[in-house]
């Protein structure tokens, strides 16, 4: 019986693995979800900003256009930023959140830089001919996107699926150790005084009891009753090994039932 309850005790600290494993799969499904939704979005982006140049790309070489960049660029050191909101993009979500820089490829005209919550398009280089000098003007898209705007549109059904899995699973495994701690005398070999005294052990606060307690319960107003306790423990402490439970002296003055787990 020991070897079992070993075996068994054994089994549910593997069976332990399981919600972990799927604890972790719910977390690396649900963040490449996420880098899923981010990589759509820039997707999306690319392919907005490719029709817009194509769209306006006449109008953005044109000498007057080139010459208000020019000046802008010499006055700010920053690009011309519209909002698009008249931009074609495949989620219509994208027209609140992006926006879209025009400036003269040069080193000086940087573009917004890029931080945590700003997704960009790549740079579309348009070249134009103005007074014999070759320039050219980018452009490219930006998104103003949170993490929990992204998380939102990222598909999180597959890891919500394992995230309540492994929940269940770790009730599962809970309610199985909580049976399998529970002790019972039922099934152990015990005479009647033997049942009694244990019992008497495993009803009691801590389950500890002190020694007059036992030998007034057990033999009354017997005169060497702390020799027949100390008997009766030695004898029992054999039955209850095979339960995987000791009974334990404190400093010679009381008995504990202990239950190893």
């Amino acid at each position: 019986m020991r070897t079992k309850m070993i075996k068994q005790h054994k089994m549910l600290r593997y069976c332990l693995l399981v919600p972990l494993a799927l604890l972790v799969a719910s977390v690396v499904a649900g963040w490449r979800s996420y880098a899923n939704a981010r990589e759509d979005i820039a997707d999306d982006l690319n392919e907005a900003m490719i029709a817009l140049a194509n769209e306006n790309r006449n109008l953005w070489i044109r000498q007057d256009t080139v010459a208000a960049l020019r000046t802008m660029h010499e006055t700010t050191r920053k690009p011309v930023i519209y909002q698009a909101s008249d931009v074609n993009f495949r989620n219509p979500n994208l027209k609140d959140k992006a926006y879209i820089a025009v400036a003269l490829a040069d080193k000086y005209a940087e573009m917004p830089k890029i931080n945590g919550d700003k997704i960009a398009s790549d740079s579309i280089i348009l070249v134009t001919e103005t007074d014999g000098n070759s320039l050219a003007i980018r452009v490219q898209g930006f998104a103003d996107c949170s993490m929990a705007s992204v998380f939102s549109l990222s598909d999180q059904r597959v890891p919500g699926v394992l995230f309540a899995l492994s929940l269940l699973s770790m009730t599962s495994v809970f309610v199985l150790r909580k049976k399998d701690e529970e002790f019972t005398i039922d099934s152990i070999k015990l005479t009647p005084m033997q049942r009694q005294l244990v019992q008497m052990l495993l009803d009691a606060p801590g389950r500890k009891v002190d020694k007059q307690t036992l030998c007034c319960a057990l033999w009354g107003n017997k005169s060497n009753a702390e020799e027949s306790l100390y008997t009766l423990v030695r004898r029992t402490k054999g039955a209850l090994a095979e339960a995987n439970a000791e009974i334990v002296c404190n400093r010679g003055e009381s008995y504990e039932l202990r239950i190893n787990a």
